[in-house]
């Protein structure tokens, strides 16, 4: 009995020491700064980000969100794309003012999920046949990822994703002839977005 005792007694205080050393490592110190979500969502419920990764395909976006619930983040902003196919279909040069809108859901600690729509204006000159095409068309965006707390109120979120077309009020050569599910699922493409954000 003595010894069953001393058992506990010793692996008590192991674990004690164990958790205080936990308690004071600088990797401690980084998960709670990354759990702390609701905390930091209550107060700073603004937040505006940009892509480090859209302007390698020369897309450059700003963006302003606000949560309207501890878990739940509204979107808007501005975006110009301005990608360029040369092999690929559609075949041109994009020029199109668009306005992001989206939806983003914290489901565990700052794991979260986003659903995006691209509505845009686009002046788009194809390769094919040299004409500018213009008209309205619609991109959505499907992502999953986890948001970094940085320091300075700064955010790091990377978020992989798949995206595709909806809608477009002109098929451009390459595209004119496709069924609205070949239309859609021939364009589907992975999307590497990583966004940078400062919380106010």
């Amino acid at each position: 009995m003595f010894i069953f005792i001393l058992l506990v007694v010793l692996i008590s205080n192991d674990l004690f020491a164990v958790n205080s050393l936990l308690e004071k490592s600088e990797f401690a110190q980084l998960i709670d700064a990354t759990e702390d979500v609701d905390q930091f969502k209550i107060d700073r419920r603004w937040t505006v980000e940009t892509s480090l990764t859209f302007p390698i395909v020369r897309i450059y976006m700003v963006k302003a969100g606000y949560h309207i619930t501890e878990h739940s983040e509204l979107g808007f902003g501005f975006a110009f794309q301005n990608w360029r196919n040369d092999d690929v279909v559609p075949m041109g040069q994009s020029n199109a003012w668009t306005i992001p809108l989206s939806y983003r859901y914290y489901f565990w600690r700052n794991f979260n999920l986003e659903v995006e729509l691209w509505p845009a204006y686009n002046h788009f000159e194809s390769f094919v046949d040299g004409r500018t095409y213009k008209g309205f068309e619609l991109w959505i965006e499907y992502r999953a990822g986890y948001r970094f707390a940085l320091p300075f109120n700064l955010s790091l979120n990377v978020q992989p994703g798949l995206g595709h077309p909806v809608w477009a009020q002109h098929r451009w050569p390459g595209l004119e002839d496709k069924s609205r599910s070949e239309f859609i699922g021939d364009m589907v493409i992975f999307v590497p977005q990583v966004l940078v954000g400062l919380r106010f």
